[in-house]
């Protein structure tokens, strides 16, 4: 449940939600109950969470690749942490804030050779970049076409191909051969999101245009696809990784 506080007002008469500083606030009439208001929170989580992470003082800058700096991945805000060693590997593990809450941490651990260019930033980013590259498009591999599988069963629309790339401006696409292609970058959203574009893509192959038949077809077989829509137009300034 998303933390939230209530300001109550003997003048308002609705509820209302505001993400002030990163902070969630419902604004309700003194005579609504705390279940009403759980409730309306729930039922706007995506938006709020996208929200708080978008005001989040971590969150304001693109991330440079630089030991310390934040991403989104999977959804979640997590502190890069680079390192060296014989052997070069990406891995999430958990780290200890200020305040002694764990939060998420995605390590970094480059070939020793790239320890020479601690004194070329310019360089050491463009190692790291390119090592966090290579885990997303794994990641991707892995769980976009188990999805694919998944969703390509519950709606018996099948790719001919399926390719995964970065592109700049794009999350997926579906040509005419029936082939769809899904951007690795896909890796920073939250499963939901990821589970949309994929049913997205998926249903362009019966409908190769935006038409309401078609979006009647994604809302049928993901029902809050909005929700997930919502969530990209709300976040997308983090969502893009600039050139270090």
């Amino acid at each position: 449940m998303i933390d939230y506080q209530v300001v109550r007002s003997a003048r308002r008469k609705t509820l209302s939600l505001q993400v002030k500083q990163g902070k969630v606030l419902v604004r309700a009439p003194y005579y609504v109950d705390k279940k009403t208001i759980n409730a309306l929170v729930q039922e706007k989580s995506a938006w709020l969470k996208a929200k708080v992470i978008e005001q989040s003082p971590l969150n304001q800058q693109y991330c440079s690749f630089n030991h310390g700096d934040k991403l989104l991945f999977l959804g979640q805000l997590v502190r890069l942490h680079i390192s060296f060693s014989n052997r070069a590997e990406t891995f999430l593990t958990e780290y200890s804030s200020e305040n002694l809450e764990l939060k998420p941490e995605l390590n970094i651990v480059l070939a020793q050779r790239h320890a020479t260019k601690l004194n070329d930033k310019q360089l050491l980013r463009i190692a790291v970049k390119k090592r966090l590259e290579g885990h997303f498009k794994q990641q991707a591999q892995t769980i976009l076409l188990s999805k694919v599988s998944h969703y390509s069963e519950l709606t018996q629309l099948k790719p001919e191909g399926i390719n995964i790339r970065q592109y700049s401006a794009r999350w997926g696409s579906c040509n005419s051969n029936g082939e769809i292609s899904f951007n690795y970058l896909m890796m920073m959203l939250p499963d939901y999101v990821i589970d949309y574009i994929v049913v997205h893509e998926l249903c362009h192959l019966r409908f190769l245009n935006h038409s309401a038949d078609f979006w009647q077809l994604v809302a049928i077989h993901f029902p809050n696809y909005l929700q997930a829509k919502q969530w990209l137009k709300d976040m997308q300034s983090q969502l893009l990784w600039r050139l270090p």
